[in-house]
């Protein structure tokens, strides 16, 4: 499974920037983008007080939970 990986930052505070991931099920590299750019825009227009600074395309490592 690949992930999209955004940098986004508050639109106010430019230097404040979080790393995104939205949950979309993307298959393979060049799936991803080809999407990236529309998933990253509707990401956008949900949280109006943020801009994007980059998006990446990555292979999904699972994570462990902390305990």
């Amino acid at each position: 499974m690949i992930e999209l990986v955004m940098l986004v930052c508050l639109a106010a505070s430019p230097t404040e920037c979080r790393e995104e991931r939205p949950l979309t099920e993307i298959h393979s590299v060049m799936a991803c983008a080809a999407q990236g750019q529309m998933v990253a825009a509707q990401w956008l227009s949900q949280h109006p007080a943020f801009t994007l600074s980059r998006w990446r395309c990555e292979v999904n490592v699972p994570r462990q939970a902390k305990i």
